[in-house]
């Protein structure tokens, strides 16, 4: 039983960890580089509000990134003490993190 918290908790830390890192990476594609080809700006096709230019889904982009950060860094600090309860918290703020992302991209 003691090892079904790791068998659970690792998984869905590496998978908050790629979201984490899809995030960064659209920041570092759209912000840093300016590569904006490709993505529909505007009004068009229903898309969320922070495509309305490429600044601000940047800067939406790195608000996510950063977040998650901080989370994940707790939840590595948390796993690295044994502190399961710790850790259950913080990867529960992790899927209200994400809940959030899936929220605010349904905003037009």
């Amino acid at each position: 039983m003691k090892n079904l918290f790791w068998f659970l908790a690792i998984p869905a830390s590496m998978f908050f960890a790629l979201i984490d890192f899809i995030s960064m990476r659209e920041w570092i594609i759209v912000g840093i580089n300016k590569d904006t080809e490709g993505y529909p700006w505007g009004p068009v096709n229903e898309n969320p509000w922070y495509y309305a230019t490429p600044e601000l889904y940047s800067s939406v982009m790195l608000t996510y990134f950063i977040l998650m950060t901080v989370l994940l860094s707790f939840v590595i600090w948390f796993m690295a003490r044994r502190e399961k309860k710790k850790t259950v918290y913080v990867l529960l703020a992790c899927f209200l993190l994400l809940v959030a992302m899936g929220i605010n991209g349904t905003i037009q």
